[in-house]
Order: structure tokens, then C-alpha cells, then sequence
């Protein structure tokens, strides 16, 4: 079979948001980073650590818990924080965002379903993520279908309709394959973080339960959101002895890099399958954030931007480091 290619841009805003503080301030602190983007057409992030493109994106990711950090200690600690489902203060972004850049935009929030209580022992509450139209319509919300250690201390609930997959219609026919077509259509399979690992690190590895959800759903794109450990961190639970297992260059975490794309060994097994193997590429998209937070807590960064051929090799668009903030921009072929 031939191998179908359409072309889309991606990207990944990689932040250090702290639990605890003002969530405008990580807000305006995320427009700081967007500036380009949002204020110039063609202009390229101001980051030096990303991938220069002269167009703006189709899709924007940002991290799990995007604006209000991630290790809050108790369900007190986070209820302030608590927004109603799609319509909350980081979907308000989102949905300015997605209009004044003219894309779709994925951002992780804490969620209080509507009329649920925000008191300390009542009712479910979610880590979640918005999906927004270019228009600004919220298209779509994911709850985390596998919990981490850290959601359960603040009580969250497993989002009961499984691992998430939706379809966007990607509007720009520069970017399509017959100049008669004025969008495209691309399936997509969303997940947050601890989604990628095996069911609560009981169930066997290569059960691979996200890989093999992203193939049965013929995934052109696969989106995480994240607040991804850097490496040794949840051995360690100490900031300082986490930095030390790491180099100390802000590089890639490549260890983590190695890790995600490990458990999508679905994706790639699928190319290998003869005349019923995918007949276009499968794009993975990682938006993690960065720091330290609490001085106990250090995240892996690395937002990465993965491309699974269509000749069963796995190639790394593009990368952002461990340590540092900044966007990740480049296109891709899915």
C-alpha cells in the first residue's frame, strides 16, 4: 500500500507551574512564552530550545494540570483550585488562545464536575483535559483513565469511559493532499501521563493497554498531556537526589524519551502486519512540564514530538530539554 501524507504542525508549550500559587500568574506566564505566536503570524517562539517554523499551529498541547502544578498533598489543598467541567478558568484560556492563534488547543486542568461540592470528602473530582476548536467551541473532555500515586492523594476519580479518542477536522487545505479538499480529518487518542505506564504498575508490561487502544482506534496522532517524573524521581521522593541521577547539561531526557516511546510498542507493531499494516504515519505528541516543585518533586520536561513510519522505524521530530521552559513548533507527516 502506499503511504498516504498530510502535512500538520504541532506544539508543545513546556511550563513550571507550582501548586499553590496564583493561577493567573501561571496564566499570564503562558501568554509570556506564546508571545510570538499569538501576536505575530509568521513569527518563530522566542524559546531557544525549540524547532523554528514559520507557521503558526494546528495544534497546541500543554502539560497535565497545565496552571495550577500537580503534587497537592490532600483534597483541601487542591479544592480551591477545582474548576467546573469546561468552562473553568483554564478552559477560558484555552478558548482565547485557540481563537486568537486559530487552532485547537489541549490543556490539563483539575476537574468539579457542575454542581458537585467542593468540600473535602464529597463528590468526584478529576484530572482532566479540554479539547477547543480554533472557533473557541470546547470540543471535547478527557478524564484520566489511570491514576498516579499523587492523583489519589488529592482524591481524584478514574475517569470511567476508558482512554480518550476524538476526531478534528484540521481546516488548511495548503497543508492537504488535493487542492479540491478544504480540511482534513484526523483521528486522535488522548491520554494523561500515568495512562502511557501499565495499569497501576500491577498489570504486565506488555499488556500495553494505551499502545494497543491508540492501534484499535487507528490513532493519526497520539496526544499527552503530562507531569512526567524526571527519572529515579519516584525512587528517590527527593528533589536533590533525582538532579543528581540526571546529567548535569539541560538535555533531553533521554532515558524518559526511550520510556515513552517503549510503551507504544503497538505502533510500531502494527507496520509489520503485512497488507493490513497502517498505510500512513502515527504522530506522538508528550507535552510534560519542567522544575522543581515543593523542593521535593522534579519533572522529566523532554516534550517531545515522535513520528511511528510507515516502514516500522520510530523517528524524534523534535525535542525540548529537561530542565528548561519554553515551545516546541515543527510539522510533521501523519
Amino acid at each position: 500500500m502506499s503511504l498516504r501524507t498530510r502535512k500538520l504542525t504541532i506544539a508543545c508549550l513546556q511550563i513550571n507551574a507550582h501548586w499553590g500559587t496564583d493561577v493567573l500568574s501561571s496564566i499570564r506566564h503562558a501568554d509570556a512564552l506564546l508571545a510570538p505566536l499569538l501576536q505575530a503570524p509568521t513569527a518563530p517562539c522566542s524559546s531557544t530550545n525549540r524547532v523554528r517554523s514559520d507557521k503558526k499551529p494546528d495544534i497546541l498541547v500543554l502539560p497535565e494540570l497545565a496552571f495550577t502544578g500537580y503534587g497537592f498533598p490532600s483534597r483541601n489543598a487542591i479544592a480551591p483550585y477545582l474548576e467546573p467541567t469546561g468552562r473553568g478558568i483554564s478552559t477560558q484560556w484555552a478558548q482565547r488562545t485557540a481563537q486568537r492563534i486559530g487552532c485547537h488547543v489541549i490543556v490539563g486542568y483539575p476537574e468539579r464536575p457542575d454542581g458537585s461540592s467542593v468540600a473535602k470528602d464529597e463528590g468526584p473530582i478529576y484530572n482532566s483535559a479540554v479539547v477547543v476548536g480554533p472557533s473557541g467551541t470546547v470540543l471535547y473532555n478527557y478524564r484520566k483513565h489511570f491514576l498516579y500515586e499523587a492523583d489519589e492523594k488529592w482524591g481524584a476519580s478514574s475517569g470511567q469511559g476508558g482512554f480518550g479518542s476524538l476526531d478534528l477536522k484540521i481546516k488548511n487545505s495548503a497543508k492537504l493532499v488535493s487542492e479540491n479538499e478544504n480540511e482534513m480529518r484526523i483521528r486522535v487518542v488522548l491520554g494523561l501521563c500515568m495512562d502511557l505506564n501499565p495499569e497501576k504498575f500491577e498489570a504486565p508490561f506488555t499488556k500495553f493497554e494505551f499502545g494497543n487502544f491508540a492501534v484499535t482506534n487507528k490513532a493519526d496522532v497520539i496526544i499527552m498531556p503530562m507531569a512526567w517524573l524526571a527519572f529515579g524521581q519516584a525512587e528517590s521522593n527527593n528533589a536533590k537526589d533525582a538532579a543528581d541521577v540526571q546529567d548535569i547539561e539541560d538535555e533531553p531526557d533521554w532515558r524518559t524519551v526511550h520510556y515513552w516511546a517503549r510503551r507504544l510498542t503497538p505502533v510500531v507493531s502494527q507496520y509489520a502486519q503485512g497488507e493490513q499494516r497502517k498505510t500512513s504515519n502515527t504522530v506522538f505528541v508528550a507535552s510534560n512540564r519542567c522544575g522543581i516543585e515543593d523542593g521535593k518533586i522534579t519533572y522529566a520536561g523532554s516534550s517531545c514530538v515522535l513520528q511511528f513510519c510507515n516502514d516500522a522505524s520510530v523517528q524524534l521530530i523534535a525535542t525540548l530539554p529537561k530542565k528548561s521552559e519554553g515551545v516546541l513548533i515543527t510539522d510533521v507527516n501523519i
